[in-house]
């Protein structure tokens, strides 16, 4: 998917890499078209437009974009789909296993 995107005129590469990032972080917070305009006060056409690379969007869009779906604004244009996914993650990969150490602690005394 990587190369059809580099094979695109420039301003197309973006809306393409947005579309595909808004996409996998809309799935991954489990909300279709429809739940994320109602969260975000977009419309669904223009979600499904924008997963389409069919229309840009305004800094006003990202904002509500990323709060609907909890990141930050730049996870939706990281290109690499295993950056995305580190990105995502709201704590450095050792603190991530302290932390379900931590819970497994917890629920074994609970």
């Amino acid at each position: 998917m990587k190369n059809d995107i580099e094979n695109e005129q420039p301003g197309k590469q973006m809306r393409k890499i947005f579309g595909r990032n808004l996409k996998r972080l809309r799935e991954k917070a489990k909300f279709s078209q429809i739940e994320l305009a109602m969260e975000s006060g977009i419309t669904h056409n223009f979600i499904n437009d924008i997963e389409h690379a069919k229309r840009g969007v305004s800094l006003d869009t990202i904002e509500k974009l990323s709060l609907a779906l909890n990141v930050s604004p730049h996870t939706f244009f990281i290109r690499d789909e295993e950056a995305l996914e580190k990105d995502l993650s709201p704590y450095p990969e050792h603190i991530d296993s302290l932390l379900r150490a931590v819970e497994d602690f917890r629920s074994h005394y609970e």
